[in-house]
């Protein structure tokens, strides 16, 4: 099954559509269905990469900052989480690069977790397609 696991299963569908009027509810209609669906369970590691906040970030690095690369834009500088990739080796200060990220708000602060840094020389993966991370030095 590899890192994602796939299950096919057969889901019940329904619909009830209820009217509510005082203390009263009265159903007008109940419909149930069955179909097949498939679920796709991702790995735990990938919980905190959303998949569906995804943007693309387009700047020069101005520099590092722990495990976090910063990138500067023409509206600011935008700090993006490299997880355990050290990218201060691989990119010069002033490079331009295109990053691909999940963006959330953590303590009232945006957070950008890095899946995708594009750059003149190719790609470099820090994350699979369904978030998670892949270790350094691994490709």
């Amino acid at each position: 099954m590899g890192r994602l696991g796939t299950f096919r299963s057969t889901c019940r569908l329904g619909l009830l559509l209820v009217l509510a009027g005082g203390s009263e509810a009265v159903v007008m209609a109940q419909s149930t269905s069955s179909a097949t669906c498939t679920v796709r369970i991702r790995p735990r590691e990938a919980a905190d990469y959303d998949l569906s906040t995804e943007v693309t970030i387009q700047g020069a690095v101005e520099g590092w900052e722990g495990r976090s690369i910063r990138i500067r834009m023409a509206a600011g500088v935008l700090r993006v989480d490299t997880g355990a990739w050290n990218t201060s080796g691989l990119f010069q200060a002033g490079t331009p690069l295109e990053i691909l990220a999940s963006r959330s708000v953590v303590d009232g602060r945006q957070r950008f977790l890095a899946r995708e840094i594009r750059h003149a020389g190719g790609v470099l993966m820090i994350r699979d397609a369904f978030g998670a991370p892949i270790q350094a030095g691994s490709l």
